[in-house]
């Protein structure tokens, strides 16, 4: 489906350019610390739209909009990789600036920090402005894939010492089997945009239900303009929260020594913490293993710039 996908974006990018100015936006950001610390950060982000009148054969699309985003973060710690993630989106939204506005969306993306190795989502809605400008809510039915992160992932378990009351990793292996998995879910947005002369305030709070799997994303964005046209400083706030987040370890008991099926319960001096037994897992088509996961709750902040041209 995400070959299909990416032929109509670059169907409708080539329509839309014949027709219609493009305004685009370029931001960035960098931080850089050495000496017995050593760790460098960067992000780059991208995004172009263009609104209006779009003819298409014998019609004509009326007060139309396009946007292509790219959003690229990306970490070392110590020369080593840390942080790895990056965002793409495409929509289309018909009668964009309308009471009532249908569109078409498209977003693929993977977050290292988050264990998500691919996550993809197509996804068909519509608009309604509540208060003009001010006050909107979207509603969309996406069709998502996600895979996960497996490599290195599973830790093998021991018991030592002269009592066996410790427990110990004895060696680390990739997850055998983790594909990729497909579901429905429901988007709902509300949007709400607040203007002064010089400062763009912009709040989007994503709930996305699939079943007991609830993904909810807050996005916030303050733009104070600056003296040149052309130059803004851009201040984010992203909080995000996933009520089944991936799992980070995959744990089992080494078959190489003698097993206890009870050790991760209750594993003396080497406790454990996990947050799914095996049977939990098998339901969520991870495997038979006990799995610590990724935390729910992820919180960004960052200023930086942007430029338009």
């Amino acid at each position: 489906m995400s070959r299909k996908i990416l032929i109509l974006a670059v169907m409708s990018f080539c329509v839309v350019s014949a027709q219609q100015a493009w305004q685009h936006n370029a931001t960035g950001g960098y931080y850089g610390r050495e000496g017995n610390t050593d760790y460098k950060y960067y992000n780059l982000g991208w995004a172009t739209t263009a609104n209006g009148d779009i003819p298409l054969g014998g019609l004509t699309l009326k007060d139309s909009e396009f946007l292509f985003s790219l959003e690229k973060n990306n970490s070392t710690w110590q020369g080593e990789p840390y942080e790895d993630d990056q965002s793409i989106v495409f929509k289309f939204d018909l009668w964009a600036n309308g009471k009532f506005s249908p569109f078409i969306i498209y977003q693929k993306s993977y977050n290292n920090a988050l264990g998500i190795k691919d996550r993809s989502n197509f996804g068909l809605g519509a608009k309604y402005r509540i208060l003009g400008d001010l006050l909107s809510i979207s509603a969309a039915f996406l069709s998502e894939q996600e895979e996960i992160i497996g490599k290195n992932s599973v830790s093998l378990y021991a018991q030592y010492g002269e009592s066996r009351d410790s427990l110990g990793v004895t060696a680390y292996e990739d997850h055998p089997d983790l594909k990729p998995m497909s579901s429905s879910r429901i988007s709902i947005r509300p949007k709400l945009k607040l203007g002064l002369e010089n400062v763009y305030y912009v709040s989007e709070y994503y709930y996305q239900p699939a079943g007991d799997d609830v993904l909810t994303n807050w996005l916030n964005t303050i733009t104070v303009k600056t003296a040149a046209e052309w130059l803004d400083i851009v201040i984010r706030y992203n909080y995000k929260n996933d009520s089944q987040p991936a799992p980070k370890v995959f744990m089992k008991y080494d078959p190489k020594w003698e097993s206890n099926n009870d050790i991760f319960k209750n594993p003396g001096k080497g406790t454990v913490n996990f947050d799914l037994t095996p049977d939990q897992a098998q339901d969520r088509g991870y495997g038979n293993y006990y799995i610590q996961s990724y935390k729910a709750d992820d919180t960004t902040i960052s200023i930086g710039i942007t430029i338009s041209f």
